[in-house]
């Protein structure tokens, strides 16, 4: 505990132009606790002066970054703004995560997004370790609309479509392409199985320019 509070302190320190710094602790459920033995991560906070919104860093208890952000209020209720997520990268999932970690980098952001009086609005990304785009999703008031993609770690594309109000609509590519899967109302209508030979000729089709 002596480490955090010596962390807290180093991190207040560094708030310069901020009105009134603030801290607090988060359970293993990440709920508020004011029990310092059952916190697992902490919090500092702080309204920039002449700011409208409360600046927020989240730490686990080696003082690691696992989320920015910004709150509308004081008791971290109403997310506004960009928040940026992080996680520590696991060398024992595949080689390319072991060479990064023995390059010294242990953590990587994971998803980034924006939310708008408390609800999800616009872009939002998850990553790969090595920051390759992983899942691309649209949001509008916290439900799914618009474009949707998701990638192989190799960096093709696995799954393409649309969603209306957290319901996929219209045709969606997947397995790469191979399947086309056509939707209404998230319901299946109707499904079309393709080759790789076939999805080939396609896209020689596709990208043949027109005389």
């Amino acid at each position: 505990m002596n480490k955090i509070l010596i962390f807290l302190l180093f991190v207040l320190c560094s708030f310069n132009g901020f009105g009134q710094v603030k801290s607090v602790l988060f359970d293993a459920e990440d709920k508020v606790t004011a029990d310092s033995t059952k916190a697992n991560s902490y919090a500092i906070y702080g309204k920039v002066t002449g700011g409208n919104v409360y600046v927020f860093k989240k730490y686990d208890l080696d003082g690691y970054l696992m989320v920015t952000g910004s709150f509308k209020d004081d008791g971290l209720t109403i997310p506004h703004g960009k928040f940026v997520y992080y996680d520590w990268i696991n060398p024992y999932d595949s080689f390319t995560n072991q060479e990064t970690v023995a390059r010294g980098k242990e953590r990587y952001i994971t998803l980034s997004g924006t939310f708008e009086n408390g609800l999800r609005e616009g872009l939002w990304i998850n990553y790969y370790v090595n920051g390759d785009v992983k899942e691309v999703a649209n949001y509008k008031k916290n439900l799914l609309n618009g474009e949707y993609k998701s990638f192989e770690a190799n960096g093709n594309l696995k799954a393409s479509g649309q969603f209306v109000n957290n319901k996929k609509e219209g045709e969606w590519q997947l397995k790469g392409g191979l399947q086309v899967v056509k939707y209404e109302n998230d319901k299946v209508i109707s499904t079309v199985n393709k080759t790789r030979k076939q999805l080939k000729k396609e896209k020689v089709q596709q990208n043949k320019p027109n005389l």
